[in-house]
């Protein structure tokens, strides 16, 4: 996924950089165009000065040689020059036979002179060509006739060695400047969208540095005019989204009074009918019906449990917890329940305190699901200990254990290794990863851990260093 600079500097970029190759290709036509006229005007310099050594005398055309040539040599470094003279019938008068003739009759007039350019080849060379048309008098014209005239053709032809070299020259000059322009102007658009994007890299800023529970509207002044919508618009979805939190929490306070209320009720009005003088099959109806009600009752506060857990970082704000005394607190009361039931409950730290930061809600029902986990499937006769270190508290106790293929499983939802349970939901240890995953706590768990038997589940607040996760140790 691009960002918003790269876009910027494409779309800037990418048109600056196709009008500057389209400037440098027309500055380079341009340039060769010139240097084609420099050269042609040299080339026809050549064939005039060819035609003025050429003579018609007594009707014979006379050509020294030896001066045309000696021009040729001396005036043309770095290229080769051929020329070819001929009369009006195409007949050779001197010169290289293998030049190439003239194509047509020239139709523009330049420098003053019938005189046409052309490209060819001689022997498959690559060659320029000029053809001047030169009238020549006859010198022995006896005075008071008409002079007799005749029309000759001069073609020289030039190799490329030294046009090549000047465009060469000029492509390198011009891709040179071209290049360094563009180099200048890909600093200057990087620097301005650089620096036009500082506003919103402030505002990204500000957004990170506010608090999560802070729904507050956003400050317009000191951002740039292209933010004010942006920034309304955020304005406006965190009013509703502080709206529909509120409204949430309100509905899971109710939910848990409107479901606790009902429940709590009919448990009494059943404990009530269970005094009453009945019939044996009807106190059994009634004690199963009992039962079932605590069931769902415990099911009831494990779903608004998981439910407040899902939702923690919408409702409340981390803050310092002392592990020892929660810890302590726990322990103290499902010590009644856990007598009843015939198990031994106890608590050890080695510490006064042990701080760490969390929700005190979600870290306190993370405490009593362990607790509850391991005391609903641990079984009867067993003790179950809740102790307590420097940034970790685990609750372990003396059962069968969990068996391996179950251990990776334990903390899905509604899964329940030990389905002989009555009251277990399969939810406890889901909501403790849930709570876990919030808090970055790292999850160990360990089963065996005594002897062959037993469980053991640590709870262990990260470091700097360490980052959450859950495995089975």
């Amino acid at each position: 996924m691009t960002s918003l600079r790269q876009r910027l500097l494409l779309w800037i970029l990418l048109p600056l950089l196709l009008l500057i190759v389209a400037g440098a290709y027309v500055s380079y036509q341009r340039a060769v165009e010139s240097a084609n006229q420099a050269y042609d005007r040299s080339l026809y310099l050549a064939a005039r000065t060819l035609a003025e050594e050429i003579r018609l005398d007594q009707g014979r055309v006379q050509v020294d040689v030896l001066r045309a040539a000696g021009y040729l040599f001396e005036n043309h470094i770095g290229s080769r020059l051929y020329y070819k003279i001929q009369d009006a019938d195409g007949r050779l008068l001197a010169g290289d036979p293998e030049v190439p003739s003239p194509r047509a009759t020239p139709q523009e007039v330049h420098y003053f002179s019938l005189v046409d350019f052309e490209d060819g080849l001689l022997r498959n060379q690559p060659v320029r060509l000029a053809s001047l048309r030169h009238v020549l008098v006859d010198a022995s014209t006896a005075a008071g006739q008409a002079p007799h005239t005749q029309l000759i053709t001069v073609r020289v032809a030039e190799t490329l060695e030294a046009r090549q070299q000047l465009i060469q020259h000029i492509l390198r000059d011009t891709l040179a400047i071209q290049g360094f322009l563009l180099a200048v102007a890909v600093a200057l658009v990087w620097w301005g969208i650089h620096l036009a994007m500082r506003p919103l890299e402030a505002f990204r800023l500000r957004l990170a540095a506010r608090d999560e529970s802070d729904f507050s509207a956003i400050s317009t002044q000191a951002n740039a005019r292209e933010l004010l919508p942006l920034i309304d618009t955020l304005n406006g979805y965190l009013q509703r989204l502080g709206r529909l939190i509120d409204i949430r929490k309100r509905f899971l306070d109710n939910a848990a009074h409107q479901l606790r209320t009902p429940l709590a009720i009919l448990k009494t009005q059943l404990a009530l009918a269970e005094r009453d003088t009945l019939g044996e099959s009807a106190h059994a109806a009634v004690s199963a019906a009992a039962r079932t009600t605590d069931n769902a009752v415990h099911l009831t506060e494990q779903l608004l449990a998981m439910t407040r857990a899902e939702h923690a970082p919408e409702l409340e704000t981390a803050q310092p917890i002392d592990l020892v005394g929660m810890a302590r607190e726990v322990t103290q009361s499902l010590w009644q329940r856990a007598h009843d039931a015939q198990q031994d409950l106890g608590f050890e730290s080695a510490l006064q305190r042990s701080y760490v930061q969390g929700n005190p809600l979600l870290v306190q029902e993370a405490m009593r699901n362990l607790v509850d986990n391991a005391l609903v499937h641990a079984g009867p006769n067993i003790q179950v200990t809740v102790r307590v270190g420097n940034g970790w508290v685990e609750v372990e106790d003396s059962g069968s254990g969990i068996a391996a293929h179950h251990q990776a499983h334990v903390f899905e939802r509604f899964y329940r290794a030990d389905t002989a349970a009555t009251r277990g939901s399969g939810l406890g240890l889901a909501i403790v990863q849930e709570i876990a995953r919030q808090h970055g706590i790292q999850l160990q768990l360990t089963s065996p851990c005594i002897g062959g038997h037993g469980t053991r589940i640590r709870m262990q607040w990260p470091t700097k260093e360490s980052g959450a996760a859950v495995s089975p140790a």
